[in-house]
């Protein structure tokens, strides 16, 4: 708790949560630190439902699983209303017509501001929006990949998707086309970027180069590698923001810093190589 009080003094004000998360843990505890410094007012929050449950429920993007998802985050959270909901993961294939007609019905009884997708592909993107229009929902707001200056040697979780590296060239041309926002996550690769680590699933050569050319850039700006890692992201043609985690207060308001930098056209493809 003492942790997120120093992180909301740094001016980190926007938490992404989840359902999954720690099985409602972790909304447990964040509810309970919000009702204790009264810092609702203050605060952007992103919910997520329908993570599937591997080798249980492989397909929880269903109307029911969600709706019980998001009364069951409200009720931990101890809140009447979300201010950003998020599909956590696709199932494609999923009829989007009565997920569209859920989130409706939660749009118009004040429980959710707006809404987006985490982890989706750009074809089910284009057809959930279609639904949406359809149904009188408020356009997508947001799309979560992943997205970070190294992409995956393989995704680490099943259903993961990516708009990072070579391969995420579509996605990227897709978000530059709508200028749809992005939630990206995972932004530093897991620690890769920031660490020494060769393995994982960032493990490529290519990977370990875009790293050797932040640290150049770092040490010639005087920015942390961190910040460099953002940048790049904050310096795309389309808007991005971070979901970024930190341990200390002090990352924490070094990676807020970031939020003010940007790199030229050229900077960001000598970055990617």
């Amino acid at each position: 708790m003492r942790t997120l009080d120093s992180l909301v003094e740094a001016g980190c004000t926007a938490f992404d949560l989840a359902a999954s998360y720690q099985l409602g843990g972790t909304e447990r505890l964040f509810g309970r630190w919000m009702a204790s410094r009264g810092v609702r007012n203050r605060l952007l929050l992103i919910g997520k439902g329908g993570h599937p449950y591997l080798g249980l429920r492989p397909n929880r993007l269903t109307p029911g699983a969600l709706s019980a998802d998001l009364h069951a985050s409200l009720r931990r959270l101890g809140i009447e209303q979300v201010d950003l909901y998020l599909l956590h993961r696709d199932a494609p294939g999923a009829p989007l017509e009565p997920i569209v007609r859920m989130l409706g019905a939660a749009y118009r009884e004040g429980k959710i501001r707006a809404w987006g997708v985490s982890n989706w592909s750009v074809d089910r993107i284009e057809g959930i929006q279609a639904a949406a229009q359809q149904e009188g929902l408020p356009p997508i707001a947001a799309s979560s990949p992943h997205f970070s200056l190294v992409d995956w040697v393989r995704p680490p979780w099943t259903g993961s998707v990516s708009i990072a590296g070579p391969a995420g060239r579509p996605g990227r041309a897709f978000h530059t086309r709508t200028q749809l926002p992005v939630l990206a996550w995972s932004p530093l690769g897991s620690g890769f970027l920031t660490s020494e680590e060769a393995g994982g699933y960032y493990a490529s050569a290519a990977n370990v180069a875009r790293r050797e050319r932040a640290r150049a850039m770092a040490h010639a700006r005087g920015w942390s590698v961190a910040q460099v890692a953002l940048a790049y992201l904050f310096s795309q043609p389309f808007p991005v923001s971070a979901v970024v985690a930190a341990s200390t207060a002090a990352k924490m308001r070094e990676n807020l810093a970031a939020a003010e930098l940007r790199l030229t056209a050229p900077e960001v493809q000598a970055l990617e190589g």
